[in-house]
């Protein structure tokens, strides 16, 4: 089955529609494929997005592959059809050199990202090397994330281009898709475009699936010819696709994410005590007449972290950070071990969550719950006056905690709520104490050059239907920078004593900028008139990069600003280096408080357990060190994999709320602009596209400013407007603005 993008590739190129205005182009279209402007608009703005073409005074300009920048170019003098030789000597001199002047052939072997249009690139294993462009023809059959052996050649000035010669290792086992049913057989078109074809599903095979329903197929058989579709046979019946549930489980299966544990890991989580022994653990420290409570959304139930606050005898506060003890229940190599390392994470969507840990374990003699006692990992910090650190220990321990405490409750006793702090007079003190505390260590890290993006995180309600109720910003208040600021803490001091000690461990690194991005960006604040005097975008300072947050502090550009400065940034990774961690401007840093939810975590709680107990020698000591790189690898992918996730399902549900809202009209703030449009941003944070089509006038994209303009209009980043809801894709999650006036 031919795909429709290039489909209409083939279009352009034999109706000669490359040069003309944009919306002429989706006309003609509409009229060879007999379908409504707006689908063939969807279609070939894909295309663009994918870097095929681009509109340029309004008119559709062929870009990408050298080869058919030279055959557009061509065609342009001569009505006659283009020979191989005039093609060749078109490409050459766009290429700089001559053909023949290419590099010595190598084989690498790489991962197939595919393109909505069919070519690929190689994304080699050696990070070293750089994208290989595949052309379509060069495939040999092979899909999107499949490891491939590539041969390839660096053309001068360009990028390298090559072949598949071999097909390693299939990338996707199964696929999400939407079933067609015929008389004698079926086919799932997969929802990931990037697939490339259909699968074959014999009849006997679709276990009851209706006409329409999306699907997990598993491809059972790939055929040497790219063009025959693979065989599959469908694992699991997602629904009617115009359900938001089924959406949200297709999202689910295509990031190969399940709420359910396999039974033997089930089995195992069951047998788990739900309380514990403490004559068992007379070597632990007793903490449970001490005060400690959690503090966390109403809604958590993996309670992995209680705190507490003393004063010793030297009249210095001691802070202590208590976290859940998972590794004494999740043991190395058992079947909660392998399954949680699989996971590698928990993940979090409106209404679910999908834990690393089985319930038995993570809302149970894991969790911290009120009034039991609890195995754990306490640090205590002891600091002076002024919030330094004077000294710091770790240890196992038993805890009770005394109150599960709500950021809400929280935050009404840090506000002095006169009803709050009577219902909580035991605790209202010590809160009062920590917030104290907390401010300063927050002040500390300030002047320390820790910096702080201000992007709102989306809070996503749910009504009793699985609707979405209403979205909202989630509150970044005193009650959760308490919290952070004791995390960040407990953290750092655990991953300084580990580098100290020279002990194989896992950290959580988070190095400098790219210099190339952070010269975009400082290039485009300026045009909001903050001063970049003296910044070397090679080497620019935490503390530098939030003085330019706080110059746009207040303004319509704050949230633009601040979202193009954290894209600038490095991802931060687990690693066995300690790397330090540039935004926090941090020389050690761990993720030591989570263990419930994180591997990472998991995997150091077990180093410290061998450390405190003797345990870190010999044959122990080699294989820790050979497993946090492992570990470190596996935990950075699989956090990649759940923040994808994360973000599409949200987008998935902003789309979803917005969809019976046609035709209504909201204030926004233009939060990005683009050749093909410009983003507005409501305060709810969804955000939708207004198209460069549906602005009229002829818009003039300048890229180094990010503005579009026309004779009577400019559209630049900060920009407040009013927009009106024309169009709402959900499956897509896909939402498209008017300006209003």
């Amino acid at each position: 089955m031919i795909d429709i993008r290039m489909k209409i590739e083939n279009q352009i190129s034999t109706n000669k529609l490359a040069g003309l205005e944009y919306d002429f182009v989706i006309a003609q279209l509409c009229v060879l494929n007999n379908k409504p402007y707006q689908d063939m608009k969807n279609e070939l703005d894909n295309l663009i997005e994918d870097g095929v073409y681009e509109v340029v005074d309004n008119k559709l300009v062929v870009c990408g592959k050298a080869k058919r920048r030279a055959k557009v170019e061509a065609t342009s003098y001569s009505n006659n059809n283009v020979s191989e030789e005039m093609l060749d000597q078109a490409y050459s001199i766009l290429a700089g050199k001559d053909r023949r002047q290419n590099k010595k052939v190598v084989k690498l072997q790489g991962k197939v990202d595919m393109t909505r249009s069919g070519y690929a690139f190689i994304v080699p294993q050696d990070e070293s090397q750089e994208d290989i462009f595949v052309a379509e023809k060069d495939l040999k059959g092979a899909k999107n994330n499949d490891i491939v052996i590539v041969e390839a050649r660096n053309v001068a000035g360009r990028r390298p281009e090559g072949k598949v010669v071999q097909v390693v290792e299939r990338g996707q086992e199964k696929i999400v898709g939407k079933i067609t049913l015929n008389k004698k057989c079926a086919y799932v078109s997969p929802d990931d475009v990037k697939f490339g074809t259909d699968i074959y599903v014999p009849l006997n095979k679709i276990k009851n699936a209706n006409q329409g329903d999306k699907v997990v197929v598993k491809i059972t058989k790939y055929y040497a010819n790219p063009k025959q579709c693979p065989d599959g046979e469908i694992t699991e019946v997602l629904g009617a696709p115009d359900k938001i549930e089924t959406l949200v489980l297709s999202l689910l299966r295509e990031y190969d994410l399940y709420e359910f544990f396999p039974n033997n890991v089930q089995e195992v989580a069951k047998e788990m005590p739900q309380q514990i022994d403490a004559k068992k653990y007379k070597d632990r420290l007793d903490f449970t007449k001490h005060i400690c409570f959690t503090i966390d959304g109403e809604d958590s139930r993996d309670l992995d972290d209680a705190i507490s606050l003393e004063t010793n005898k030297n009249g210095n506060r001691v802070l202590g950070v208590h976290i859940a003890d998972v590794g004494e229940y999740v043991k190395v190599n058992s079947v909660l071990d392998k399954e949680a390392f699989k996971r590698g994470t928990s993940v979090y969507f409106p209404g679910l969550v999908l834990p690393m840990l089985p319930r038995e374990l993570s809302n149970g003699i894991c969790s911290l719950n009120e009034k039991v006692d609890r195995l754990a990992l306490s640090v205590f910090i002891e600091y002076d006056s002024k919030g330094k650190v004077i000294d710091s220990n770790i240890c196992e321990s038993i805890i009770k905690s005394n109150k599960r405490f709500t950021y809400t409750t929280v935050q009404k006793i840090l506000e002095n709520d006169a009803e709050a702090i009577k219902e909580n007079k035991e605790f209202a003190p010590i809160l009062q104490e920590m917030n104290e505390l907390s401010k300063q260590l927050f002040k500390r890290r300030t002047a320390e050059g820790s910096v702080e993006f201000n992007i709102p995180e989306v809070e996503i309600f749910l009504n009793d239907l699985g609707g979405v109720e209403h979205i909202e910003k989630r509150m970044q208040d005193d009650s959760h920078k308490l919290i952070e600021a004791f995390m960040v803490a407990a953290n750092e001091v655990v991953a300084k004593r580990y580098k100290d000690k020279k002990l194989p461990f896992v950290y959580r690194v988070h190095e400098t900028p790219d210099g190339e991005k952070m010269e975009k960006f400082l290039h485009m604040v300026q045009k909001f008139g903050v001063s970049i005097n003296g910044i070397n975008p090679d080497k620019v300072q935490p503390m530098q990069l939030q003085k330019i947050l706080n110059a746009v502090k207040g303004t319509n550009s704050e949230y633009a600003v601040n979202k193009i400065a954290l894209r600038s940034m490095q991802k931060a990774k687990y690693s066995p280096e300690c790397l330090g961690h540039y935004g926090l401007a941090l020389t050690y840093y761990t993720h030591f408080t989570s263990p419930i939810r994180r591997y990472p975590d998991l995997t150091i709680h077990r180093i410290i357990k061998d450390d405190l107990h003797g345990n870190l020698t010999g044959n122990v000591l080699t294989e820790t060190k050979r497993f946090v790189q492992s570990s470190s690898l596996n935990s950075s992918a699989r956090e990649v994999v759940a923040e994808k996730a994360e973000r599409d399902v949200d987008d998935l549900y902003k789309a979803y709320y917005m969809s019976d809202k046609i035709g209504q009209v909201y204030d926004g703030i233009i939060s990005s602009v683009t050749k093909f449009g410009c983003y507005v941003s409501l305060d709810n944070t969804v955000e939708g596209l207004v198209s460069l089509t549906s602005l009229g006038d002829n818009y003039v994209f300048d890229e180094d400013n990010l503005t579009l303009t026309s004779v009577a209009n400019s559209c630049y980043i900060g920009k407040i407007v009013r927009v009106k809801v024309v169009n709402v894709n959900v499956q897509e999650r896909l939402i498209d603005f008017e300006f209003v006036d």
